[in-house]
């Protein structure tokens, strides 16, 4: 009688362990916050370098397979803009301009980049930010991060052709050749200079798309976080050298006059060496000075340089001692840090936000 009656009393207790770790499992899945949509930057930007750190460990048939599908990718969704917006009267577009490219750039290519993200296709142009941060937080060697990276690139070539083959003998451009033909003349008519700057511009975008399409945990925050960024840089103008490699060429095929040598020394070099620009310093290298371990360093040096020029200076500029987190009460922000000021990066830091108390992990949120 006695054992059934402990039995009985242990079943709620056992059924309690279970829902408390069950809960607790959640909350390790959501980076220590139950049921949170969307991570915090610091958050995205260990996402990013731990993704970065991974890829090198993939087999070399996974890359290459994940690579040409990122290609066709972007080649579908480059086809939507063109069947679509690019059909639009020549009259129209000429005279409502600003019409035209938004609906060209908010309809069509967010579709590529949405299916790159969500099914872990690996394009150039975000590996690019990838690699950067993984290599930035010594997660990835710099010949892990070239090879990755150029992989992507020539497997996306693959990709991309392959599509172009498909799309011509489906005769899906059937007498609707035009205007790929005129946007793929335009993207080859102009100098290195604009076409390197707008390649820099393109993956800023780019890869801040990837960056907010990471930060999401549901597949609705993850295609408004690709979204707007895409949309944005495709309604400017940017050069993509991935979408080039299926534009270009599929004009080619459709009767552009057009030669390889022209693609690739008036477009796909220059906007090649943008897109090296624009994801690997104005994305990953940013965030690796606000987020990564050059803040710390830089910090660190810092801090010990104004303290060898005037004593107590650090203090006064909240550069916080050599090696420790800054801390920096914002008044009327909601958000106080909290540190043991020992001097040391292994000491409790906290941030206190709208009366929680955020862990050390994520001492990096703004509120």
């Amino acid at each position: 009688m006695d054992s059934a009656l402990d039995a009985a009393m242990l079943k709620p207790t056992k059924a309690a362990g279970l829902e408390q770790q069950h809960h607790h499992q959640q909350q390790a899945h959501g980076h220590g916050h139950a049921n949170r949509n969307c991570l915090v930057p610091q958050e995205i930007y260990d996402h990013i370098a731990e993704g970065g750190e991974a890829k090198p460990r993939n087999s070399l048939l996974k890359e290459m397979v994940l690579g040409f599908l990122a290609g066709t990718f972007i080649g579908f969704g480059f086809s939507t803009c063109m069947i679509a917006a690019g059909q639009l009267s020549p009259e129209y577009r000429k005279a409502e301009p600003g019409m035209f490219n938004l609906l060209f750039g908010a309809y069509g290519f967010p579709v590529g980049l949405t299916m790159c993200v969500i099914n872990g296709a690996s394009l150039f142009t975000s590996n690019i930010a990838y690699m950067a941060a993984a290599f930035i937080q010594r997660k990835s060697s710099a010949g892990q991060a070239l090879w990755i990276i150029w992989l992507s690139y020539f497997t996306n070539l693959a990709g991309c052709l392959f599509l172009v083959q498909l799309m011509v003998s489906g005769e899906v451009f059937h007498h609707r050749e035009a205007f790929t033909i005129e946007l793929a003349l335009k993207k080859t008519s102009y100098s290195f200079g604009a076409t390197l700057t707008k390649g820099i511009l393109c993956n800023w975008m780019v890869c801040m798309a990837v960056w907010q399409g990471n930060a999401a945990q549901d597949i609705t925050g993850k295609l408004l976080g690709v979204w707007f960024p895409i949309s944005a840089f495709v309604t400017m103008g940017f050069e993509h050298c991935i979408a080039n490699m299926f534009v270009i060429p599929l004009a080619m095929k459709l009767g552009a006059p057009i030669s390889v040598g022209t693609f690739i020394v008036k477009n796909l070099i220059p906007s090649t060496i943008g897109n090296l620009i624009g994801g690997g310093i104005f994305v990953a290298m940013a965030f690796g000075l606000a987020f990564g371990s050059w803040e710390k360093a830089i910090c660190a040096a810092t801090s010990s340089a104004a303290e060898r020029v005037a004593p107590g200076l650090a203090a006064k500029l909240h550069l916080g001692p050599a090696g420790a987190v800054s801390a920096v009460p914002a008044a009327g922000q909601g958000a106080v840090e909290l540190s043991n000021g020992s001097g040391s990066s292994s000491g409790a830091v906290a941030r206190i936000v709208d009366g929680g108390l955020l862990p050390k992990s994520h001492a990096a949120l703004a509120v």
